[in-house]
């Protein structure tokens, strides 16, 4: 008679991270040619071209980038970077780009005018994405007085 063995089972711990927040070791970061996806205005009101055909993002557009990229991956415009998928959070996106319209009313006649470019452009891309996606939740009715 055949001796009924159970299925080995193995676990595989997939965790990016170790209790205290730092990257494990054991963890290969994959980075993909494919640049993230942008939103379309604000690379029409990023500066004007350096002396090597490339924009020159100072400091301050870079941070806007690092604040602006959570509302990113919030309208689904990005993959989450923990989990690799795309996902839309209404509600967490709103208080990104809350946080950016503050941000701007904070700043307003301290910016070049290349900064307030690139700043109108890229709060504008997130607010038509956020109301677009708004619109398809509540069926196109967001907004709209009875």
């Amino acid at each position: 008679m055949a001796e009924n063995k159970p299925e080995e089972i193995k676990v595989i711990d997939r965790r990016m991270f170790n209790p205290d927040g730092s990257l494990r070791d054991d963890v290969l970061i994959e980075e993909t040619s494919a640049p993230a996806p942008e939103p379309a205005r604000a690379a029409e009101a990023a500066p004007e071209p350096g002396p090597e055909g490339e924009p020159e993002m100072n400091e301050f557009m870079e941070f806007l980038m690092q604040l602006a990229s959570s509302a990113f991956i919030y309208l689904g415009m990005m993959e989450h970077p923990a989990t690799g998928t795309r996902q839309v959070n209404l509600p967490a996106a709103r208080q990104s780009i809350d946080m950016l319209v503050m941000l701007r009313e904070k700043t307003k006649g301290n910016l070049t005018r290349d900064e307030e470019r690139f700043f109108e452009g890229l709060l504008s891309d997130l607010q038509m994405q956020f109301v677009a996606l708004s619109n398809r939740a509540t069926g196109g009715m967001q907004g709209v007085r009875r």
